[in-house]
């Protein structure tokens, strides 16, 4: 029997987020724009993701650099320092909803397909 996903190799389970962080990343910034930790809190605590900085800030400037997402400094009053906030595109929201479509049509019949070996 395969291990259960919250004890799956760390190896592999970082082969499989590679593939759907992206899309988590943007859907999250789709609720507003956030700054580094609070990405990574909601990636967490929203989708159950849990990734380093050292792999959310490669793929924030990638997004960034493709322009799908954008950033800005801010700097709030209960902040003692500036905070770059990521927020997505319009062209990020229309890639956001042709991934997402195409994961939603994937995981559908990749699901099916699964639960017929059981």
């Amino acid at each position: 029997m395969p291990p259960a996903t919250d004890k799956m190799p760390e190896s592999r389970r970082t082969q499989m987020y590679k593939g759907v962080l992206e899309l988590a990343l943007m859907r999250l910034l789709q609720e507003g724009a956030q700054y580094g930790l609070k990405i990574l809190d909601g990636l967490r605590e929203e989708a159950g993701l849990e990734l380093s900085e050292g792999t959310l800030y490669p793929l924030l400037h990638r997004l960034e650099k493709s322009g799908l997402i954008k950033s800005e400094w801010r700097h709030e009053a209960e902040a003692s320092h500036p905070r770059k906030y990521y927020g997505l595109t319009a062209a990020g929201a229309t890639e956001l909803k042709a991934q997402g479509d195409i994961w939603l049509e994937m995981t559908e019949r990749l699901n099916a397909f699964l639960k017929r070996g059981n």
